[in-house]
């Protein structure tokens, strides 16, 4: 059996979560990924392996597609977005810019139409709004212009009775919650993370990248499903679903190949194109709960709030995985245990995962180039190796 070498570091104690990440390559299929690890923020585990499948704008000298995958290959991580969005949002309201528990119409008077006046920040960030896709397919270039989609996600009528449902709102609530962080501080998210999060802390992340981005790895082809596997986006009707990924702009059943084209990778969208790397991720979540080079972004007080569980059991589009919501955050759950009790985080389509652990001041971040099959057990098979060492 082959045994994938991999480069970075592994403090003592961390082994089998070294093993893990071999296995990943060796049993479970990853052809390019990284993982990384923070405790009381230093770093701890620095992991990466494999090839990428392609950069953008580098030509290799054997004439190949591929190339080695280092420590600042940069790949898209789809919903792990989600998690970074909120982090702006959490600041926004730390600084007094804005109450999580207003109604998203005090900043965005707009919004307001149709029955949707009382919908609060936090219930959009807990995936309560209603809006799971829009009414009307949207185009590409109106994506890239942002402000088309907000208008048209301002005018309908949400799907249920505000506060009695929620539904995983998987690409409109990157613009929702976008767009109360324009209204209440000026800056979109792509503005707030430049300023106030990347800078200071020295990372290179962004929501979305160019095609030409020397760092910039894509998508490879996804690992195939087991014979008797069920997808849960099988139980949804097809359209609906097509309009929930895709907005009617992209082809939202076949992501995985709409993310290496430019009108998906481009503009900005804080639901599903944050661009970064392992290690990255993993520094920024390290300094929700630690400090990180004199860095600290989050209180303890307003990370206990956000992962109080809010959206829990059946959606009222879908079928209950398991997963569990608080505000804009992923909590452990069956689906998801990451470290366990107080976890706080976001997954991404085929296969990402960032989160942190207050109590444990550690911090994780996982990308790969290759999206997972149904089911897929790399993230938790690391996570477990994880939890072993602690």
């Amino acid at each position: 059996m082959t045994v994938t070498k991999y480069e970075g570091d592994v403090a003592e104690g961390f082994g089998r979560l070294a093993d893990a990440f071999v296995a990943n390559f060796d049993e479970r299929g990853d052809t390019g990924a990284a993982c990384a690890v923070y405790v009381g923020g230093k770093l701890l585990v620095d992991l990466w392996a494999g090839t990428t499948n392609r950069t953008g704008g580098t030509e290799h000298p054997d004439g190949s597609d591929s190339a080695p995958f280092t420590h600042d290959t940069r790949s898209v991580l789809f919903s792990v977005s989600k998690g970074v969005t909120t982090v702006c949002l959490l600041m926004a309201a730390e600084a007094g810019q804005l109450e999580l528990d207003y109604p998203v119409a005090h900043y965005w008077p707009e919004f307001a139409a149709n029955g949707k006046d009382a919908i609060t920040v936090r219930q959009v960030l807990a995936h309560q709004a209603g809006l799971i896709a829009p009414t009307e397919p949207l185009t590409a270039q109106q994506v890239q212009d942002w402000t088309p989609v907000t208008q048209a996600l301002e005018k309908q009528a949400p799907l249920w009775a505000p506060g009695t449902a929620y539904a995983y709102h998987a690409m409109t609530v990157g613009w929702l919650a976008g767009e109360v962080l324009r209204r209440a501080t000026g800056s979109r998210p792509s503005q707030w993370l430049r300023e106030k999060i990347t800078e200071p802390l020295g990372l290179h992340m962004t929501f979305g990248a160019h095609l030409d981005d020397p760092d910039l790895a894509l998508m490879g082809e996804p690992l195939p499903a087991a014979p008797d596997a069920t997808p849960a986006i099988d139980t949804v009707d097809a359209a609906m679903l097509d309009r929930v990924m895709g907005l009617g702009a992209f082809d939202g059943l076949d992501l995985f190949s709409a993310v290496n084209r430019a009108d998906w990778l481009e503009p900005e969208i804080p639901a599903g194109n944050l661009v970064t790397t392992a290690h990255d991720l993993a520094k920024l979540y390290a300094a929700t709960v630690s400090d990180v080079d004199g860095v600290r972004l989050l209180q303890p007080g307003t990370v206990r709030d956000a992962r109080l569980p809010l959206s829990v059991g059946a959606p009222y589009v879908g079928v209950d995985e398991g997963n569990r919501w608080g505000t804009g955050f992923m909590t452990d759950s069956l689906r998801r245990r990451m470290t366990g009790a107080g976890s706080f985080g976001h997954d991404g389509a085929g296969g990402q995962l960032g989160f942190a652990n207050l109590e444990q001041q550690l911090s994780f971040g996982y990308q790969t180039l290759r999206p997972g099959g149904v089911p897929d057990d790399r993230a938790e098979a690391l996570c477990r190796a994880l939890r072993a060492c602690l």
